[in-house]
């Protein structure tokens, strides 16, 4: 079966995905996240005249936020859907929720008044070809879902060793020995970015992995359910969202390991690359420790790639788009 994964990221942040599968005649569409109004705009576009359709199968809201949920009013006004797929935490009696959840409502009364279907995204559900990896649902209820309400200082859980960590990020960014790989052991993301759904799907043993934002304990949570599901993403994976805008807070030594696969023996590291990685970024703004990650990918065979502000594309067995090579991070200086 062929697939197609398109990666937008908009000129003042946000990133959506565009996922489309199966042969001429039987395509299936997946938007994951919508980025910004101005993401929007790029996707509906894409959809009509890319893909030739007005129709979405599945819509995947990863957070009901505006980094997340703003481009996908248009996709919900200007297109039909079959399902939407996102938490809806405002059902839950928590009062004094993040004010940026009013898109993710909005989102909800589109989809109710035109009758789609809303399911939440917890661990083992089925989304067309993909499974959902995290967050399980007892997780979310019981551990994130009480902290989303919480105001978290700015510097919340910043220690001495944290500090030292983003001032080796800062100097690794910008050329220390390539095996240098600082690289976070705890995690510090938000409880909303640790609630971001996370879904793994395979095309005849080509796997795509969308990550959204989400922190350190749900890829960790995400390994472990893979595990569990016997699902092979560590060996099969070809291409994957790097959480967030592509910094180094959101991934570690161990996750990489476990998703991707081990170092390779540095006989290996300048062969063949089979797997691909796009990160998100504003245009002339590579996020501080990117080179670090995409370094750290590349040792574990996989090529990474910086949106900023341009689209990214990544496919097996589709009509050809005639479109060049994009520039892997570290082949030429930023």
């Amino acid at each position: 079966m062929g697939y197609e994964v398109d990666f937008f990221a908009g000129k003042t942040g946000g990133a959506a995905m565009i996922v489309r599968w199966g042969a001429p005649g039987n395509y299936r569409l997946m938007v994951f996240d919508g980025g910004t109004q101005g993401t929007g705009t790029e996707l509906v576009r894409h959809v009509r005249e890319h893909c030739g359709t007005k129709h979405v199968d599945f819509v995947v809201c990863s957070q009901p936020n505006t980094a997340h949920a703003d481009g996908l009013e248009q996709v919900f006004e200007r297109c039909s859907i079959g399902f939407l797929w996102m938490h809806r935490p405002w059902m839950y009696g928590l009062r004094n929720l993040p004010s940026d959840t009013a898109v993710g409502r909005r989102l909800e009364q589109l989809a109710l008044k035109r009758r789609i279907r809303i399911h939440e995204p917890y661990a083992g559900a089925t989304i067309g070809p993909f499974t959902v990896l995290s967050p399980n649902r007892e997780w979310y209820m019981e551990e994130l879902l009480p902290l989303f309400a919480r105001p978290r200082p700015l510097l919340a859980g910043l220690t001495l060793a944290d500090a030292a960590r983003w001032a080796r990020l800062a100097s690794a960014s910008f050329g220390s020995r390539w095996d240098y790989e600082p690289l976070p052991h705890r995690p510090n993301s938000s409880p909303e970015d640790e609630s971001g759904a996370v879904l793994y799907g395979e095309f005849e043993g080509r796997g795509v992995l969308l990550t959204g934002s989400a922190g350190l304990r749900a890829l960790t949570h995400s390994c472990a359910c893979a595990d569990q599901l016997g699902q092979a993403v560590r060996t099969n994976m070809r291409v994957m969202q790097i959480p967030g805008h592509g910094g180094a807070q959101q991934l570690s030594s161990v996750v990489l390991d476990r998703l991707v696969g081990e170092r390779l023996p540095r006989a290996q590291r300048q062969g063949v690359h089979h797997k691909t990685a796009f990160m998100s970024a504003p245009p002339g703004k590579p996020p501080l420790g990117s080179r670090v990650v995409a370094d750290a990918l590349s040792r574990r065979g996989v090529f990474s790639y910086l949106s900023q502000g341009r689209q990214l594309y990544h496919a097996h067995d589709m009509p050809d788009r005639g479109w060049g090579q994009a520039m892997r991070i570290g082949e030429k200086d930023w």
